[in-house]
């Protein structure tokens, strides 16, 4: 039983030979463009997801949580894979270009170190891990031009993975501001991509729309194998077809 609730810890019930655990990841672009109100409404929608998200006995039981930003370089900032009640959100600062192709690295790095794999005939392993990028314009290159040529195969080094390998089981894609690409957003993820503003309420929207799928799909009966299916869009966040 949970020391804070009276609600059993499920997975512990229902999976034999070891507990599983949902990892999620976030990408969060830290380049120069974000500098100001932008970076620090992510900070402080990190702080409102950590609380939100560990406030549910489920979610605190069950969710890791690893935070990957991305500029002219990328750095995994929570030391791995993290427990949700542990997680202390980091204070982003705001400079560089826009390398998403070595957040993918990084992701894929921790993945492969990070996320126990299932063993044959015996623990099932942990779910295959959610993973949210959060941009406000195309990936560059080193030198800040917008580029394709870089980020398309890291991204795919960690979608088209051999089997048995882990792999997410979706990458969510969300554009912030006037400069997003709409087809750029839908090529990073796996399907469900959005874009907004940059309003202080808009930011808090998204990490609401973020705590909110991360609980539901722990919830028992809940759909933990893609996260972010099951809740509905706020009028702050559009849904690119």
């Amino acid at each position: 039983m949970s020391p804070e609730s009276n609600v059993p810890d499920w997975t512990k019930v229902q999976v034999a030979g070891g507990e599983r655990h949902l990892p999620v990841y976030l990408l969060l672009d830290t380049s120069g463009s974000m500098e100001g109100a932008s970076i620090e409404s992510v900070n402080r929608g990190l702080e409102q997801f950590q609380q939100e998200t560990a406030a549910d006995p489920f979610a605190r039981d069950v969710v890791r949580i690893g935070v990957i930003t991305f500029s002219s370089d990328a750095r995994m900032v929570t030391t791995g894979l993290v427990p949700i009640g542990d997680f202390r959100p980091p204070d982003l600062i705001a400079s560089g270009v826009t390398r998403l192709d070595l957040a993918f690295r990084i992701l894929l790095e921790s993945m492969e170190r990070d996320v126990i794999k299932a063993v044959k005939g015996g623990q099932k392993g942990d779910w295959k891990p959610a993973v949210f990028v959060l941009t406000d314009g195309r990936p560059t290159d080193e030198d800040g031009n917008e580029s394709d040529s870089l980020w398309r195969p890291a991204r795919d080094a960690v979608t088209n993975r051999p089997k048995g390998q882990i792999k997410p089981s979706s990458i969510v894609a969300v554009g912030c501001g006037p400069n997003v690409d709409d087809a750029t957003l839908k090529s990073i993820s796996t399907g469900t991509a959005f874009k907004m503003g940059t309003s202080e309420a808009a930011f808090a929207a998204l990490f609401q729309y973020l705590s909110q799928s991360i609980t539901s799909s722990v919830q028992p009966g809940g759909n933990v194998n893609d996260p972010f299916a099951d809740v509905p869009l706020s009028g702050d966040l559009i849904r690119i077809p």
